[in-house]
């Protein structure tokens, strides 16, 4: 599509949409939204066909693009109804976020609280806001739920600059993950938030980050669903397995987008990398653990081939081993996970043991320490 006609059918997507909403759109100025929106088109993938194109970059004051694929353009998500009109949720305030040194509360600039409306008869269909103190909205883009499959997921930034993702996921959610970058010098901090937007069998998230480039970042959205599994953004299935553990952990393994993590009740979710270069196994491996007060829970596991025989856990002082190493399938795969658990007094050196050995396909021993 050539600039020129993409242009004036974002032109007429936007008067279509100011003259079917009446006064919410009067803030909407074409010319800002043309400029910013060709900012989108280079920052971000756009759903395919030309109706979408001009619905998904159609943008308030701000550049913001959907994300998401999927073929039934018709469809209503999984468990819901069609909505007959505009349906809005409106998120709770986002955290505050601390400096980790001083523990002062970080300038972060941007929306403080977000809505987000979907509307069916109107163009665009999606519609994300800035929720005021007082609350009034302001627009903060505009997108489209065409081609988004009935369990995949749509999200974007507010602009160039931005701390904040909002976006949409099924109903069924129970978590969700962002998938950004993961280096040697770990993350920055954020806090999410999440409503259900009633009747359309979706839920709006939002998620605010200490910097800016995380938010940028932001290549995948991976999400847990109330039976256990794990979807990526088109809707597609992901391997993972529930380990039947006493935080209902799910362990999953991306290796499209060079991702394993896991799932927990209680927020109790990690990420890493598929690189196991650095790790003395050579394999793939996730150990953690939390708690606020007294002894912390801990969770190692690996992924390693099928027919791994596991090993032991060896503690060390302070830990205890409460789950033995086990092996179990990871369906959709030709890989297994290995898991253990344990408890660690804050006081124990490390990460709580010293060696988890297993015997791989062909005898051969393998151990991983920290």
């Amino acid at each position: 599509m050539t600039p020129d006609l993409m242009e004036e059918r974002l032109r007429s997507a936007l008067h279509d949409a100011t003259t079917a909403q009446d006064g919410a759109y009067l803030d909407l100025d074409p010319s800002l939204v043309l400029g910013h929106g060709r900012r989108a088109v280079r920052r971000r993938r756009i759903a395919a066909g030309a109706s979408v194109a001009a619905a998904t970059v159609v943008v308030g004051l701000v550049g913001y693009s959907a994300l998401g694929t999927g073929v039934d353009r018709t469809s209503t998500p999984a468990g819901s109804t069609a909505t007959r009109g505009a349906v809005t949720a409106v998120l709770d305030t986002f955290s505050d976020l601390s400096d980790s040194t001083t523990g002062d509360t970080l300038p972060i600039p941007g929306p403080r609280r977000v809505a987000v409306t979907v509307d069916p008869t109107a163009r665009p269909d999606l519609v994300f806001w800035d929720v005021a103190d007082d609350g009034s909205r302001r627009m903060l883009g505009g997108s489209s739920l065409d081609g988004v499959d009935p369990l995949g997921a749509t999200w974007g930034t507010t602009g160039e600059g931005s701390h904040v993702v909002v976006g949409l996921v099924p109903e069924q959610a129970r978590a969700i993950s962002l998938v950004t970058p993961i280096t040697d010098e770990g993350g920055g901090m954020s806090t999410s938030v999440e409503e259900v937007v009633p009747g359309t069998g979706r839920k709006a998230f939002g998620t605010r980050f200490s910097d800016a480039a995380e938010a940028a970042a932001v290549s995948h959205v991976l999400w847990w669903g109330a039976d256990g599994s794990v979807h990526d953004e088109s809707g597609a299935l992901v391997p993972s397995v529930s380990l039947g553990d006493a935080d209902d952990t799910t362990v999953y393994v991306a290796p499209s987008f060079d991702r394993m993590g896991t799932f927990a009740r209680e927020g109790g979710g990690s990420a890493m990398t598929l690189d196991a270069s650095r790790n003395s196994s050579g394999r793939p491996v996730i150990s953690m653990a939390r708690g606020e007060t007294g002894a912390l829970t801990g969770l190692f596991v690996a992924v390693v081939p099928d027919g791994t025989t596991p090993g032991a856990m060896a503690p060390v002082a302070g830990t205890t081993v409460t789950e033995p190493p086990t092996v179990v399938d990871l369906p959709g795969s030709d890989r297994s996970v290995l898991w253990a658990t344990f408890t660690a007094t804050r006081s124990a050196p490390g990460s709580g043991y010293s060696s988890v050995t297993w015997t791989e396909p062909g005898g051969r021993v393998v151990t991983e320490r920290p």
